[in-house]
């Protein structure tokens, strides 16, 4: 009976973690910055591997918060930590690069930051995990292969910084989530709520399509009010509402009905790789709002939109359109499986 009422609780998403999801609002911003610094592909890369911890840090708390009820015990306590050490690390963004002679304290903090949250991440996972041997075990095996490279490639990069500190971030971000895919196959991970991840990782969506509206609405404030300007203000709005139909319209929820048709392994590893591809959506998301948000700024400006402006907007919307398209693939098509009462017997 305790099962049965901890994973109903588990089917929407608690306040705790709409707290904790909003956290990443100012992240995103942050991160949108700091890609719009520099305008080149280089200022993008390092926006794309900022973000890549961070979104390690969003995904690996929803699905603690699918498998633990998230507002109580030793589940509260960790989320309640991960807020505040997530707001640092968003505050630390403009300065994770800085240039010869600046201070490296901005890039030290973001990824001993990261490092900190990852270790009170594990405690809490073993400390709630303490009557499921083998969830334990699962935990120790992915935390225990991934958390020393990681924190050796970000503590490294922050001291080299430079074109090594580039290169190490983002291979931080690829080995997080090649350890965490290579230690979960065939493992304890649970998907106990579909309902649940289907929320978290709309939610996480809606998050990133408020920061396209944040970078139109802020490049329209910085610019006179001008026919011009609200004509591109209504066409980058139109741009964010076509993305919002198309996940939330055509996908969104006809992936959740498949995954929780699904059982045991296929299940997990489905949602698994949903989460994989949730960071290609929302990554496209911002480099679109990127690229709206300059080009907004620019026709204040009376100039053009630039050829950064023009990438940013093609390859965030090729990138959403992308991972969309595969994630619908992956869990929205229809699945020919016995009736879902069927399937639960």
């Amino acid at each position: 009976m305790a099962t049965e009422t901890a994973t109903a609780e588990r089917t929407r998403a608690t306040p705790l973690e709409l707290f904790f999801d909003l956290v990443y609002v100012f992240a995103f911003t942050q991160v949108t910055h700091l890609m719009a610094d520099g305008e080149s592909i280089r200022s993008i890369l390092g926006g794309l591997a900022v973000l890549g911890v961070l979104w390690w840090s969003w995904a690996s708390h929803a699905w603690l918060a699918n498998q633990q009820v998230a507002d109580r015990g030793p589940v509260r306590i960790g989320i309640l930590a991960a807020i505040a050490i997530v707001l640092v690390l968003s505050i630390a963004i403009p300065e994770v690069y800085p240039v010869a002679g600046e201070s490296l304290f901005g890039a030290l903090l973001f990824s001993i930051g990261f490092v900190a949250l990852s270790v009170v991440y594990t405690a809490v996972n073993i400390v709630a995990a303490r009557g499921d041997r083998a969830l334990r075990r699962q935990v120790l095996r992915t935390m225990g292969v991934t958390i020393v490279p990681v924190s050796i490639a970000l503590i490294s990069g922050a001291l080299l910084g430079g074109t090594a500190q580039l290169a190490l971030w983002l291979a931080a971000v690829a080995i997080e989530g090649i350890t965490i895919y290579l230690t979960s196959q065939g493992g304890a991970w649970l998907l106990p709520s579909a309902a649940h991840y289907a929320e978290r990782h709309g939610l996480v969506v809606i998050l990133a399509l408020g920061e396209s509206i944040i970078s139109i609405g802020l490049g329209a404030s910085h610019s006179p009010l001008t026919p011009a300007i609200v004509l591109a203000s209504l066409t980058a709005v139109s741009v964010a509402l076509a993305m919002w139909w198309v996940y939330f319209g055509r996908v969104s929820e006809r992936a959740e009905h498949n995954i929780d048709a699904m059982t045991g392994n296929r299940r997990t590893a489905t949602a698994t790789i949903g989460t994989y591809l949730h960071f290609g959506i929302v990554a496209g998301i911002l480099l679109a709002s990127l690229g709206l948000g300059g080009a907004i700024e620019n026709i204040g400006a009376g100039h053009p939109p630039t050829p950064f402006n023009w990438t940013a907007l093609a390859t965030g919307l090729t990138l959403f359109l992308a991972t969309t398209t595969a994630y619908s693939g992956v869990a929205g098509n229809r699945i020919a499986t016995p009736s879902h009462s069927g399937a639960a017997s």
